[in-house]
């Protein structure tokens, strides 16, 4: 069964970290013996590529990296943000991210905005906070946003992911909002109850794949994929091999093939030795 695969695709949060939101020493070792077999380990996240470098680092590795749920694709993470590294990169309308922000300001909701490598948050606030404890990464604190909007767009710079985080019946009331007003023109994930996370419409997880497949010359036959939520079953269902954790929900499940004991018990780890036998 191992040989027909040549690329493994992962979530990050909820799949490949464990409950510290740290990679286990079982599934560092897992990933490098992949990656001393010539097969790319790649990460599909929800995060910007600084929330996953250091990861990355960690195995060590230096594949692609497809990020903000595949708004961008980098075509080695160490490259960084220029744009022979860029395989792929789509923008949030800059009128949609000021609405969105106007509304969040109305409520008093923690509004952030993500530009290739850069975070802009609107608030110095325990959200802010737990996000940065969350991925590693420092918010630049801008409290003019419609002005840092503005400037991206003058500038032609994507705006490839937006978030906005509340008290949970806050949040229910946005997603509703945002749904019907922006229906076709966004994509809107609930990630957790008090976060709501948007990224352009028409991608997913699964079009950042099969942009990555292609750019590598490889078929989603030769994929394996692991996931936990919502945003993971596109993947999940392209590949040759869609793998579910045990802490998915039952519908993500349904979606796969395989379903892997959960994060906190190494399942990616678990489920890749089982499959890549290597001597």
């Amino acid at each position: 069964m191992s040989n027909k695969f040549q690329i493994v695709f992962s979530d990050v949060d909820g799949t490949l970290l464990n409950k510290n939101r740290e990679l286990s020493s079982d599934t560092i070792f897992q990933i490098r013996k992949l990656t001393q077999h010539n097969i790319p380990f790649v990460m599909v996240s929800a995060r910007m590529p600084a929330g996953m470098i250091h990861l990355y680092r960690l195995v060590p590795m230096n594949n692609p990296a497809i990020c903000y749920n595949g708004a961008l694709i980098l075509k080695s993470i160490e490259e960084g943000i220029n744009n022979s590294n860029k395989l792929f990169s789509t923008t949030i309308g800059y009128s949609i991210a000021k609405a969105v922000f106007s509304i969040c300001r109305k409520f008093d909701l923690h509004f952030s905005l993500y530009s290739n490598n850069q975070w802009f948050a609107s608030k110095n606030d325990e959200w802010r906070l737990r996000e940065e404890n969350n991925t590693k990464v420092k918010a630049t604190i801008y409290s003019n946003m419609e002005y840092k909007i503005s400037e991206l767009e003058n500038g032609q710079q994507h705006i490839h992911k937006l978030m906005v985080m509340g008290e949970n019946m806050l949040i229910d009331a946005l997603h509703n909002h945002l749904a019907s007003q922006f229906a076709g023109k966004i994509n809107i994930y609930r990630s957790k109850d008090t976060h709501i996370e948007i990224t352009p419409a028409s991608i997913n997880k699964a079009t950042g794949c099969l942009a990555l497949l292609a750019h590598l010359n490889l078929k989603p036959e030769h994929a394996i994929a692991f996931g936990d939520n919502f945003n993971d079953t596109e993947m999940l269902q392209l590949v040759n091999f869609g793998v579910a954790m045990d802490n998915a929900p039952a519908e993500v499940k349904e979606k796969a093939q395989m379903v892997a004991p959960a994060n906190t018990d190494d399942g990616v780890a678990k489920t890749l030795e089982t499959i890549f036998k290597f001597a």
